[in-house]
């Protein structure tokens, strides 16, 4: 799993209180527009990518001051940007601000508070499985999959993920194809219902939807997740 599918965006105080009550290992990172911030959140990336289980909260600033705020009313730490805040059980753990969010401080005091044994993997339900599709999408527009290959990898993983989607995802992502049954679809009766609309020349060819979709997955995505950068080289 992703650290960007175990992201979620806080931007009232309902977020940061749902967010810390919601998860047992929770780490809120404030992120400004500073170069600061960047090599940061780099390092967060690199530290938190192997631990599953625990949820990453992102405050944007100043968009999201607010949110700050009251993170600094309920916890008693006084805002920075950028700010590391590791909590467990809604209780902070330690705080760690600006330059100081680098390896010298962040990975001993994680490998000090982290339990040892990784916990259940947490996901964000809004984002999870997105970047699946994506690649998929990818894949198939540059000509690095079949049709065929594609329209099973592409149904086989909605198909597995159809029970707990919100409404909102499934409805953008069971926009690619015809679908007469809607939760209830089986792969194989889209992908004949597909091919039979090929051969009599209706609607509008599968590559075609797969571009606008793509564009559409994307914007979807953008303003559910922080864009966050890759994880640096190790040492």
């Amino acid at each position: 799993m992703s650290l960007r599918e175990r992201v979620f965006p806080l931007k009232t105080l309902e977020d940061v209180d749902a967010f810390l009550e919601h998860h047992e290992l929770a780490a809120i990172f404030k992120a400004s527009t500073t170069d600061k911030t960047l090599e940061a959140m780099q390092y967060v990336q690199k530290y938190l990518e192997p631990r599953p289980d625990v949820a990453i909260g992102i405050i944007r600033i100043p968009e999201d001051r607010p949110a700050s705020d009251y993170v600094e009313t309920r916890t008693g730490i006084k805002h920075q940007s950028p700010q590391f805040i590791l909590f467990r059980q809604a209780r902070p753990l330690f705080d760690l601000d600006n330059w100081k969010i680098n390896p010298d401080y962040l990975e001993p005091l994680l490998m000090q508070s982290l339990p040892v044994h990784i916990g259940k993997p947490v996901r964000n339900p809004a984002v999870v499985g997105l970047y699946v599709y994506l690649d998929l999408l990818h894949r198939y527009i540059a000509g690095q999959l079949s049709e065929e290959r594609f329209q099973w990898g592409y149904l086989d993983q909605l198909k597995k993920e159809v029970g707990w989607r919100s409404d909102e995802d499934f409805h953008l992502l069971n926009s690619l194809f015809p679908n007469p049954d809607g939760r209830s679809f089986t792969p194989g009766k889209l992908i004949a219902l597909e091919f039979q609309a090929q051969l009599s020349g209706n609607g509008i060819p599968l590559m075609e939807r797969a571009k606008a979709l793509r564009e559409r997955m994307e914007v979807y995505t953008r303003s559910h997740l922080l864009r966050m950068p890759s994880p640096p080289d190790a040492p």
